[in-house]
């Protein structure tokens, strides 16, 4: 674990610019959330990138993850390094509350299944 010595994960992810703005990203994400979550019993889930990159902090806040820290950013060669990295979490437990409409079925499949 990077931060704790509870079990996580850290989320990433890649796409080839012409798959952007397809919901890949989100529906991978959010499969990989649930996976974790019900299958794997892993406490907490992680993400970072570029405060900058509105994209990917849409794709994080769409699968539940939540803004949880401020970062400098190391490379300040990079572009839009000058406003910081963040860094977005979820807890199993924030995830196992109603808030989020899209796992209502998993958690419902998931506890039918023996």
């Amino acid at each position: 674990p990077r931060h704790s010595s509870e079990s996580e994960f850290e989320l990433s992810y890649r796409l080839r610019r012409r798959a952007w703005g397809r919901g890949l990203a989100t529906e991978g994400a959010r499969a990989l959330v649930q996976l974790s979550f019900t299958e794997l019993n892993i406490s907490r889930i992680f993400a970072g990138t570029m405060a900058v990159n509105a994209a990917s902090r849409r794709v994080m806040e769409k699968s539940g993850l939540r803004l949880a820290r401020l970062h400098d950013c190391a490379d300040t060669s990079i572009a839009g390094s000058e406003r910081g990295e963040v860094e977005y979490e979820i807890l199993k437990t924030h995830w196992e509350s109603s808030s989020f409409p899209w796992a209502q079925s998993a958690r419902i499949a998931s506890s039918m299944i023996a």
